[in-house]
Order: structure tokens, then C-alpha cells, then sequence
């Protein structure tokens, strides 16, 4: 059984190692961000964003267990440019228990926590690379709101 618990400060802690170099090495990779600036670049991001951390104001970070083994976390904020809608900063399901539904039951279980927050829409961004997330975001009802392109030269 799926299940999403707030994120304990141990939690956070061990999220925000990894967090800040995979969205740096996301950025690199999708031709974003320079490598020589993207750690830096992908520091001062979560420092904007998470001034207070864990216990910043309307930011909610959650736990994914199945059973009680932890599979993953999700992080949700109140958009700051439509307060009715809460936006999906960070997800993921690890990768030995991909393709096994968990992404798709989780993303169940955060509608109807943004729900009870009050929030009336769900917002997310997902890298153009990421076929596998896109799959399942349309799957589950998001649909393309805006959409960036780049061209190499």
C-alpha cells in the first residue's frame, strides 16, 4: 500500500545532497546550464526557493513508502503566481521500484493532499528528455500548458 508522510528533517537532509546535483547535472543535460556553473547556479536556486528550509512557508515535502519501505519523495509548493494551484518541484520513485504503478498511485495521493490544502490545480515541469514522466504525467490528466525548444547551432 502507498502511502505519503511528511518529510522529517533527517529526510530533508539527505534529500538536499542529492537535489542540488541532480538538478544541476538535469540542467547540464538538457543544455541549460553550463557545467562550469550549474552546481553553483543550481545552489542558489534551492537557496531562493528554501530560505528556511524544511520549514519553509508553504512548501511541503513529502515521504513515498510502500509498505513501510521508502521508494521516494515528492515536493509541492503554492505557486506564487496562482495561489489556487500548488506546483510539483521535485518527484521521484527510486529506480528499483519504477514501472511498478508507484509513480502513478503517488501522483493520486498528492492530488487529493493538494486538495485537502485547499489548492484547486496541480502543476508540474518535466524536462523535454524525460519521455517516461511525460507518459505518465498525460496519463494521469496533466496536460501541456507551455512548452520550450532550443535548437543547437
Amino acid at each position: 500500500m502507498i502511502k505519503i508522510l511528511k518529510m522529517t528533517q533527517d529526510g530533508f537532509d539527505h534529500y538536499m545532497l542529492s537535489a542540488i546535483k541532480n538538478y544541476a547535472n538535469e540542467k547540464i543535460n538538457n543544455g541549460t546550464w553550463e557545467s562550469k556553473d550549474a552546481l553553483s547556479n543550481s545552489k542558489k536556486q534551492y537557496a531562493l526557493l528554501l530560505p528556511d528550509g524544511l520549514q519553509t512557508a508553504n512548501h511541503y515535502f513529502y515521504s513515498i513508502f510502500n509498505k513501510e519501505e521508502k521508494i521516494g519523495y515528492i515536493w509541492l509548493a503554492r505557486d506564487d503566481e496562482n495561489k489556487q494551484s500548488a506546483f510539483i518541484y521535485d518527484f521521484e520513485i527510486y529506480e528499483e521500484f519504477q514501472n511498478l504503478g508507484f509513480g502513478s498511485k503517488t501522483l493520486d495521493l498528492v492530488a487529493d493532499k493538494a486538495k485537502e490544502l485547499g489548492f484547486s490545480f496541480l502543476g508540474l515541469h518535466v524536462f523535454g528528455s524525460n519521455s517516461r514522466a511525460l507518459h505518465v504525467y498525460k496519463k494521469m490528466g496533466f496536460q501541456i500548458t507551455d512548452i520550450n525548444m532550443r535548437k543547437e547551432l
